[in-house]
């Protein structure tokens, strides 16, 4: 311990008077009061559309939620509205059905059964809401209100998908590959299968089959896909692809259906490198096929509807559409670029108009029938 009569306290010199903050751009006299002033300034609170539109998601009775947030300096925050079919080619903060603001952001938003909304904050929780309700609002039955939330993983969510065969089961996982598999059961959430680390490098997929709701395919960073197993006991995985010379890098997934694309067995991955691989999950650490879709560009989101297969990028944000013929060769029938400053989710609507969400330019409307065009909203 130093004796006291060594220690000094330091305060602002009495000469110190600086000019004001407006006054001090170029001064290199004093220093730069802006962080102060931010701080100083109120927040605005207000209930508002925020610039990040993150996650989208549509219910059976075509009712849309949307998150939205505010991402840049330290106060990040989000909401998420709801809206009816009406509404969505201009969404508004007046025209919404419903909106509620979060103390976080609002990373991921998915429907389950029974018009249950599934909300991945950017905490480490995962909530349960109900969309609709006869006796709160009899006239306008699309409503919100909370039905339960749970502490899912040690950082917030990052990927989650609602099984289609079983709509009240999902799996949700963070960055860290830390998976987890949910029941809604009676208006709550119940995790019943847990595995802690499922990859050793960074997770970046996630997708569920649509004829069983006990398989799940996953892919990380480092070229690594696998395929889960929750009928065991325990976490089991088999490996579906392991690039051993480290050259590919997956960055989504998505699995078809009986109808869509190749069928059942076909897994589609999107890498770093603007490609997406086919995997067969009856013939493992083989890829069947490898799609060049985009030259510059990273494939940020694949999402399958029937015989089409839309493939998202980033850096630039674009958007082609694959239709599949009987020989099973994709034949690329639309493209958009630019769409956004950053692309983050993207739902169909119908069995021909495909609707994407991102940063910038908020939504865009992609038609079928009209080829190369789009209906850019939300401006």
């Amino acid at each position: 311990m130093f004796p006291q009569k060594l220690s000094k306290v330091y305060r602002t010199p009495s000469d110190h008077q600086p000019p004001a903050a407006k006054n001090l751009a170029g001064n290199l006299e004093y220093p730069n009061l802006n962080a102060a002033d931010v701080r100083a300034q109120p927040a605005n609170i207000s209930r508002q559309l925020h610039e990040c539109w993150d996650s989208i998601a549509i219910s059976e009775e075509k009712e849309y939620v949307l998150a939205t947030n505010r991402r840049h300096g330290c106060d990040w925050r989000g909401m998420f509205f709801g809206y009816s079919e009406s509404n969505v080619g201009h969404m508004t903060v007046e025209n919404a059905d419903f909106k509620l603001q979060s103390d976080h952001v609002v990373n991921i938003v998915r429907y389950a059964d029974n018009n249950v909304l599934l909300v991945a904050p950017g905490d480490t929780e995962l909530q349960a809401w109900s969309t609709r309700s006869a006796v709160y609002n009899s006239k306008d039955p699309f409503f919100l209100f909370e039905l339960d939330k749970a502490v899912a993983h040690n950082s917030p969510i990052s990927h989650m998908s609602v099984f289609k065969a079983d709509p009240q089961k999902c799996v949700s996982a963070c960055a860290s590959g830390d998976l987890k598999m949910w029941s809604i059961i009676e208006a709550g959430l119940k995790s019943f299968y847990h595995a802690r680390f499922s990859h050793s490098d960074k997770f970046s997929g996630l997708a569920t089959p649509a004829i069983t709701a006990s398989q799940f395919v996953t892919c990380d960073r480092s070229g690594c896909s696998r395929l889960w197993d929750a009928r065991a006991g325990s976490p089991s995985s088999t490996t579906l692809f392991n690039d051993a010379a480290r050259a590919l890098s997956f960055t989504c997934a998505a699995w078809a259906a009986p109808s869509e694309l190749q069928g059942e067995n076909h897994v589609y991955l999107g890498d770093f490198d603007g490609n997406v691989h086919i995997a067969d999950i009856r013939v493992p650490c083989k890829l069947q096929e490898t799609i060049q879709c985009f030259e510059n560009g990273v494939v940020s989101q694949l999402e399958i509807n029937g015989a089409h297969l839309a493939v998202m990028s980033n850096m630039p944000a674009s958007v082609k559409i694959a239709r599949v013929n009987g020989d099973g060769k994709p034949e690329f029938i639309y493209t958009k670029e630019n769409i956004h400053k950053r692309q983050t989710d993207a739902i169909w609507t119908d069995s021909r108009t495909l609707l994407t969400v991102g940063h910038g330019r908020k939504m865009a409307i992609h038609q079928l029938e009209l080829a190369n065009s789009s209906v850019d909203c939300g401006d």
